[in-house]
């Protein structure tokens, strides 16, 4: 499994996601990652701000739990686990049906489903939970040990 995780994520690495949009890069994410999607109207939105500040302080909590974060702003911005890309966030906020001038977190689990979705920001424990009691994880960290 680990090995599986590794091959995965070099994939990703090499993949360029600058070429990014909720048309292709959901589906080639599918089974491999889940996704937190934070869409904001800027960068600087108090909720966006509380929002990255929670998931910056538990980065190896998402690695574990094989997640990939995407940004998307209503200036149409784009970054993926804090890249930015040249992509536009228009995509996501169609896919989504987000308004531009909302702020909302999306969680998105490996089947491709949306599992959760808030117009705030969601603590990490809360986003950890939710994720530790889904089948696939508890699965995942049955392997891990």
């Amino acid at each position: 499994m680990k090995l599986k995780i590794t091959l995965v994520l070099m994939m990703l690495a090499a993949k360029p996601l600058y070429a990014a949009d909720a048309a292709r890069l959901m589906p080639e994410l599918t089974w491999e990652k889940r996704v937190l999607l934070v869409f904001a109207p800027a960068a600087n939105h108090p909720e966006r701000q509380r929002q990255r500040a929670l998931l910056d302080a538990v980065e190896g909590g998402l690695h574990e739990r094989d997640m990939t974060v995407i940004e998307a702003f209503a200036d149409d911005r784009l970054a993926i686990d804090g890249q930015p890309q040249a992509a536009t966030g228009a995509s996501f906020y169609r896919r989504f049906a987000v308004a531009s001038d909302e702020f909302r977190v999306v969680l998105v689990g490996k089947d491709g489903s949306v599992k959760l979705e808030r117009n705030h920001a969601v603590a990490s424990g809360d986003l950890f939970a939710l994720i530790d009691s889904m089948p696939m994880r508890r699965h995942e960290m049955l392997q891990d040990d």
